[in-house]
């Protein structure tokens, strides 16, 4: 850049000095003609002077101030009087330009060529009127070489100012280019040193204004850069604190889906290191089966179980829809191990198939035993009310075993499903021909819209259709309605429950199919049920692929929509 500055001021410079050199020398040309023009007009009317008659022209021989100055005597027709310097004839002059700028009364120095010397000449000539009335033109020449000699002369003192000048112009340059390179290397420093985190400022110098107000500024911008840069640092420091802590794997993949970032978690459940970011997801997952489920919901997002080396995963992959990061982030994958969770949720799991096994027993006894006393006609009524109270908890514990042990099993998977072809319109008709009574104590009113078919265990489908009307009826208001509507498409097979009654709030849509979960415990006996309904739906749905979907408003009504995947 020193260079560049450099010869760029030092060719202004050259320039500038060769153009006023250029100017010099014509001004001094042009001062040299002016002069040599200004003293032949002065010797021309000198000589006017002198001559009043043809006899003065003789006169003229005895004037001769230098031998270089030619004098002519032309008569009105072009005819020579006189010529001082040459012998013979020369000629008519008529035709001369400086003799008919005389004549025309307007004389002027001409420069020509003369063959006669064979040599420039600047000639000037007046007209003049002797005393006879006979007009006569005078003319004087001199060589042009007087001018060249006169313009020879300053022509070295002019080149002596050039080259002093040019000299001049190199200092001068090199100076600038030295303080406008050190100037350039100081913002170079300051922005480097800015660039490895150690902001060092710009000297500035008070003496050079337009300098220093450019270099506070420019100070102020970085110092201001600075700061952002180390707030942004320590935000990027804190965040990767806490990812590189959180127990869930966390990846984040590109447009190109190469690992743009990937926290610790995510490293060592994969067995992988550093090294592996920015390359493609199955240098860390080696798993193609995995990394093609990935793939599959990266557009749309999602999440799903896997067990990979005897753990078990949940795998959920977020679409980033915000357009600022999308050129940098496309989706993020979070991994949960949820090993521990399964293990503690079988062991829970078999508890409670254990426990409800061993209470079967019992409350069958009970029951037998409360319709045994119930057949005895001697029994007062005191005592029977007593016992049909009896006989009808053993019943509704028989029916919360019966649900417990139906959700041990789909929860431990201890048979494999079926895939048959279900007839979803029959089964509907079935389960609200067998709540017709119920429907009726109530004044409900039950609608079966659409036809579709899906493969699964029909007895599953039963219960799970059966579930979800017997919550529709329990929950729903006097004189409510209840449409269920089968609606299927190329894909899917959708299963959609609605009701009118007294809906749930949003807070505990959530918690809806865990087991046991009332959203209000007090109608719990007075609406019937075990609790365990939407769980064991939420068992069948995950079965067979499934999508669970419950909304719902509170005192509007609630509405339970099952998309079933037609395979």
């Amino acid at each position: 850049m020193k260079k560049m500055i450099f010869l760029r001021v030092f060719l202004l410079l050259f320039f500038s000095v060769a153009f006023v050199f250029a100017v010099g020398l014509w001004a001094v040309h042009q001062n040299s003609q002016a002069l040599i023009a200004e003293r032949l007009t002065v010797e021309a009317e000198m000589l006017t002077c002198m001559i009043r008659s043809e006899n003065d022209i003789e006169r003229l021989r005895e004037y001769q101030p230098r031998h270089e100055t030619r004098i002519t005597v032309v008569r009105e027709d072009g005819t020579v009087l006189y010529e001082s310097s040459i012998a013979e004839n020369p000629g008519n002059h008529a035709d001369r330009e400086e003799i008919i700028f005389a004549l025309a009364g307007t004389p002027r120095a001409v420069e020509r060529y003369s063959e006669t010397f064979g040599c420039k000449l600047t000639y000037y000539a007046v007209s003049t009127t002797l005393e006879n009335g006979e007009m006569i033109v005078l003319r004087v020449a001199v060589h042009s070489s007087e001018i060249s000699s006169y313009f020879a002369a300053m022509i070295p003192f002019l080149l002596l100012v050039l080259v002093l000048s040019l000299a001049i112009s190199g200092v001068l340059s090199n100076r600038l280019s030295n303080s406008l390179s050190e100037k350039v290397r100081e913002v170079a420093t300051s922005l480097r040193s800015l660039r490895d985190g150690k902001y060092e400022p710009i000297k500035t110098d008070s003496g050079e204004a337009e300098f220093y107000a450019v270099f506070c500024e420019i100070n102020e911008l970085n110092e201001s850069t600075h700061s952002h840069i180390r707030t942004e640092e320590q935000e990027r420091e804190k965040l990767n604190a806490v990812l590189d802590n959180v127990s869930q794997g966390i990846i984040a993949l590109d447009p190109a889906e190469n690992i743009a970032f990937a926290n610790n978690s995510a490293l060592e459940m994969f067995g992988g290191t550093r090294q592996d970011i920015g390359k493609q997801l199955i240098y860390l997952i080696e798993d193609s089966a995995l990394c093609r489920k990935m793939g599959k919901r990266m557009n749309e997002g999602g999440s799903f179980e896997y067990s990979l080396g005897g753990r078990e995963l949940v795998i959920a992959v977020r679409r980033i829809s915000d357009e600022t990061l999308s050129d940098v982030i496309s989706s993020i994958i979070i991994v949960t191990d949820i090993t521990k969770e399964k293990g503690i949720a079988k062991e829970k799991s078999d508890f409670f198939a254990n426990a409800s096994h061993e209470l079967k027993t019992p409350i069958t006894v009970m029951q037998g035993m409360a319709e045994l006393i119930l057949s005895k006609e001697e029994l007062d009524d005191s005592s029977k009310k007593q016992v049909q109270r009896i006989h009808k908890e053993s019943l509704r514990m028989a029916g919360l075993i019966s649900d417990m042990l139906n959700l041990s099993s789909l929860e431990r998977h201890e048979e494999e499903p079926t895939a048959v072809p279900v007839d979803l319109r029959a089964v509907a008709d079935e389960v609200v021909s067998e709540l017709a009574s119920a429907c009726t104590a109530k004044n409900i009113t039950v609608e079966v819209l659409g036809e579709g078919k899906v493969r699964a265990d029909a007895k599953k489908i039963y219960e799970l259709i059966e579930n979800l009307c017997s919550n529709a009826v329990n929950y729903n208001k006097e004189n409510g309605s209840i449409h269920i509507d089968i609606t299927p498409s190329k894909d899917r097979t959708v299963l959609t429950v609605s009701d009118t009654g007294i809906g749930i709030a949003k807070e505990h849509l959530p918690r809806l199919c865990e087991r046991f979960y009332r959203v209000d415990k007090s109608r719990s006996k007075k609406t019937g049920g075990t609790g365990l309904g939407l769980a064991i739906v939420k068992h069948i749905c995950a079965l067979y692929n499934a999508d669970l979907k419950i909304e719902s408003e509170l005192g509007i009504g609630t509405v339970v929509r099952i998309s079933f995947p037609n395979e």
